[in-house]
């Protein structure tokens, strides 16, 4: 895949800032008004942009849930990862 280097500033939006997305970055993701983005900072200083998978989850699972659990693997991959073998 080729790479292209977009540009946006960076704006204050009451407390907090915001940018603008390139209409090729909103096609590229798939995502529309209303959809959720996950931000993941990588270690080397660069960042992630994903689009949020949705999941359909059985009743009484709260979605916040999960994301905790994810959290909670993310943090402990190496450790997962070294269970494996045993």
């Amino acid at each position: 895949m080729e790479s292209v280097a977009m540009e946006r500033k960076i704006f204050k939006m009451g407390n907090s800032f915001g940018s603008t997305y390139p209409k090729e970055v909103l096609a590229h993701l798939n995502v529309k008004p209303g959809d959720e983005i996950v931000f993941e900072n990588l270690s080397d200083g660069t960042v992630n942009i994903r689009k949020r998978k949705v999941a359909n989850l059985p009743d009484g699972i709260d979605p916040e849930f999960i994301d905790m659990v994810d959290q909670i693997i993310k943090d402990n991959d190496a450790v997962f990862r070294g269970l494996v073998d045993r």
